[in-house]
């Protein structure tokens, strides 16, 4: 006779309110669930003191097509409950090219990394080692994403060079071809040629 194997408990779902293009939580099942088990969000205080939840809009996605939260529209439950493609719509009026990097969030999240949101100048994911501590360790990589029809300009992919160079991280140029499959490119050093006044070639640096 064998015996019978326990259940596995169901994942929760969580409540969340939207706030522009961030959805918030303020259950504490959603804080232990989201960001310390999945890595998911970032922990703040609103204008009460009360610790809250903010999740980007990436994360939201991710957390929608696991069927993991739960948004209505309006913030209102008399409203219709936000599907995987309701959400893609709404925040996509708030970055178009939202659907693109959540194909690279994905699939790096698919590779094992952790990947967090939110360093800024265009440099839009963070990518930890996997089993790393991301409240403890450094990023080991910077993603910096490009799409078709938003050609790279040569200073910003410079600036977003020396940063990464500054902040002891490698840089990784990320798109989507048309087969909606993500592609990288390490970048290690970039520098560009300025002519000068007297007519020769400057090295900036």
């Amino acid at each position: 006779m064998t015996e019978d194997l326990p259940e596995k408990p169901e994942k929760i779902q969580v409540e969340g309110s939207i706030e522009k293009d961030k959805v918030i939580i303020t259950d504490k099942k959603g804080f232990e669930e989201f960001y310390a088990t999945s890595f998911i969000g970032s922990i703040e205080k609103n204008t009460n003191g009360q610790e809250i939840l903010i999740i980007d809009a990436v994360e939201v996605l991710l957390l929608c097509e696991r069927n993991r939260i739960l948004v209505w529209e309006d913030n209102d439950k008399n409203e219709n409950l936000y599907d995987f493609e309701g959400l893609l719509t709404y925040f996509t009026q708030y970055d178009e090219k939202l659907w693109q990097k959540y194909i690279i969030y994905m699939d790096l999240r698919k590779r094992g990394y952790i990947v967090r949101t939110g360093y800024g100048d265009g440099l839009d994911f963070r990518v930890y080692k996997r089993g790393a501590d991301f409240e403890k360790d450094s990023a080991k990589f910077l993603i910096f994403p490009v799409f078709e029809g938003n050609p790279i300009e040569l200073r910003d992919l410079d600036k977003m060079s020396r940063v990464a160079m500054s902040s002891r991280k490698d840089l990784i140029v990320a798109t989507v071809d048309r087969l909606s499959k993500p592609i990288y490119y390490s970048v290690k050093k970039f520098q560009i040629l300025n002519k000068g006044e007297n007519g020769d070639l400057d090295d900036i640096r």
